[in-house]
């Protein structure tokens, strides 16, 4: 599925979840993971735990990354 991390496309597999898309998005940007994860949001500004389940085409913004 396609989910979308700063306006970046990322493709994961379906029933990822908010870390497994953090994860992918640092990889196409050979960087690590930060230690101290960041603040992920929705297209609407709530916050959302790495936990999170996604859904095909859904926004996320990473905060202080």
């Amino acid at each position: 599925m396609q989910i979308f991390v700063n306006d970046k496309e990322i493709s994961i597999h379906n029933g990822a979840k908010v870390l497994d898309v953090l994860r992918a998005y640092y990889t196409q940007l050979d960087k690590t993971l930060p230690k101290k994860l960041p603040i992920i949001t929705d297209a609407y500004g709530n916050s959302i735990a790495f936990d999170g389940e996604l859904s095909k085409g859904s926004h996320l913004y990473i905060l202080n990354g």
